[in-house]
């Protein structure tokens, strides 16, 4: 099956494309023109979502104007000798390798970086002229894949963060949903799985996160909000694996009955009604009402000690009934932190 999205980009890719053709042909420009298309490529055929297009736009832009500047340098210091040359060539080459293979986002430029004082240097003959033309050329390449990807059938990142958001809050839901039958194989091996699919979705999360803060051109207001609604799956994610683990530590017996007691159901059947609100909340984008929440959770957690004492057979059981109890109470309090959040989405 097709997928929509990027058949739309596919689209707009090849519609770029045709307008940059026809800015060439129609200025008459000389053979150098083909690097307006080439930009043009590199950046759409790279990404479709507009926050992380105008990162590789930028990093393009960057990389070629380093180039051309080093490469300038060169053509002052060292040309026509073609010893000097070619040991500025080999420096510039070691230079770019070497930020290619930092963490910083300056790796991005790095091979477009080299590339440039490549071709500068090896046209016949080698002019200011060239490198002056490689990046007016290459700019203007980067704003047309811009302007196509901004304003024809947008993809925002913010749009893939929200879908991305609902995907992370129902794998955490039916996380919780496995701890209500955490006794059987089955939903201890279950738990696992959506336990990794989490995690994959909080790593995707943080570069779609720093698209969007590129998108709306780092509006403090809506990435303070992301921000925290981030921070708060990340707890959520958290307090659920205390509670995964507080059910391992219990013994056999006090493991068989602990799920069965009506206060646990409780919390159970709570978080997730406040789950699924939440998950409703961002899928129709409409505002609702604050959720219940337990306002006497510290009698809930006196009461539930008190039921559970009997059964607890050493001090393993005793810290995993407190680790429990303490698990439980901050879930629900960061679910009820999060549905006001969200209605800021």
């Amino acid at each position: 099956m097709i997928d929509s999205n990027r058949f739309i980009h596919c689209l707009k890719t090849a519609i770029a494309l045709f307008i940059g053709i026809i800015i060439v042909r129609a200025f008459n420009m000389p053979v150098q023109g083909r690097w307006i298309l080439i930009s043009v490529l590199l950046v759409m055929c790279a990404q479709s979502r507009i926050g992380a297009l105008m990162q590789k736009s930028y990093m393009r832009f960057l990389g070629s104007l380093m180039g051309a500047c080093i490469a300038a340098l060169t053509l002052y210091l060292a040309y026509p000798s073609v010893i000097w040359t070619t040991l500025a060539l080999c420096f510039t080459a070691a230079l770019f390798s070497y930020i290619a293979d930092s963490p910083s986002y300056l790796s991005e430029a790095s091979s477009v970086g080299a590339i440039t004082v490549l071709i500068i240097m090896t046209s016949q003959p080698p002019s200011y002229a060239i490198a002056i033309d490689r990046c007016f050329e290459i700019s203007l390449g980067i704003l047309l894949a811009f302007l196509v990807s901004r304003f024809m059938f947008p993809l925002r990142s913010r749009t893939y963060l929200r879908r991305s958001l609902i995907s992370t809050l129902i794998e955490l839901k039916t996380l919780s949903e496995q701890l209500r039958v955490w006794n059987s194989a089955k939903a201890e091996k279950a738990y696992i799985a959506y336990d990794e699919k989490v995690i994959t979705h909080l790593v995707m999360q943080n570069q779609l996160y720093r698209e969007v803060r590129r998108e709306s051109f780092d509006r403090a207001d809506l990435a303070r909000i992301f921000s925290d609604i981030l921070a708060g799956e990340r707890e959520i994610f958290r307090y659920l694996n205390l509670m995964q683990q507080a059910l391992s530590l219990f013994s056999e017996e006090v493991g068989a009955c602990i799920n069965e007691q009506a206060l646990v159901q409780s919390i159970y059947e709570m978080s997730q009604r406040t789950f699924t609100s939440i998950i409703n909340q961002v899928e129709t984008e409409q505002h609702s009402n604050l959720i219940e929440f337990l306002d006497n959770f510290s009698d809930w957690g006196n009461k539930m000690r008190q039921q559970l004492e009997p059964l607890t057979k050493n001090a393993s059981d005793k810290f995993a009934v407190d680790l429990f109890i303490f698990a439980a109470g901050r879930l629900l309090a960061r679910l009820h932190k999060m549905h006001p959040l969200i209605n800021k989405v």
